[in-house]
């Protein structure tokens, strides 16, 4: 289903999702949503590219945040982080990465009980190679947006990601 298909749905059910979740403020469920369907947008994009090299939407980002990490490469746990993924995924998806040899795994200098994942050349080339076939894409995802309406997305967008956590928190307990 194409992404604009999927807003469609979303609009023609808006209606009977409110009056089934009755105790669920309805802005917020469309806006949960919205935010599903954009994700899912991400993949129709990302995936039909990727998916030559073999990789998915989860290893692309865990290669390119890798990349970006430079010489210093970073652990498993902080790609967990930015990344959004978990451990048990984590350590799946640096098992292929390095046995498709595009990064190297090694301990860390200061700490040899850590891990560093670190991008190798052929890493580093194929993040160029998908990155420059990626951005026509991605440019004709935000080209409706200004700068400032791109500026005004990225601000709701952390203040939302900021509301998450302290929702994740009275989950757990904590207040």
């Amino acid at each position: 289903m194409k992404t604009r298909d999927r807003l469609n749905a979303v609009d023609a059910s808006a209606r009977g999702w409110s009056e089934g979740l009755p105790g669920l403020d309805a802005e917020h469920i469309m806006l949960m949503r919205l935010i599903r369907v954009a994700s899912q947008g991400i993949s129709a994009i990302t995936d039909p590219v990727l998916r030559p090299s073999g990789l998915t939407e989860s290893s692309w980002h865990t290669l390119v945040v890798v990349v970006a990490s430079g010489q210093a490469g970073s652990t498993p746990s902080v790609l967990c982080h930015q990344v959004g993924q978990a451990n048990a995924n984590m350590t799946r998806i640096l098992f292929v990465l390095e046995k498709e040899k595009l990064i190297r795994i090694g301990s860390d200098k200061r700490d040899a009980r850590r891990r560093r994942a670190i991008a190798t050349p052929a890493g580093r080339e194929l993040v160029k190679t998908y990155s420059s076939q990626l951005g026509p894409y991605f440019n004709a995802t935000f080209r409706t947006l200004s700068r400032d309406d791109c500026a005004s997305l990225q601000r709701i967008l952390r203040e939302v990601i900021s509301s998450m956590d302290s929702a994740e928190t009275l989950i757990a307990g904590g207040g």
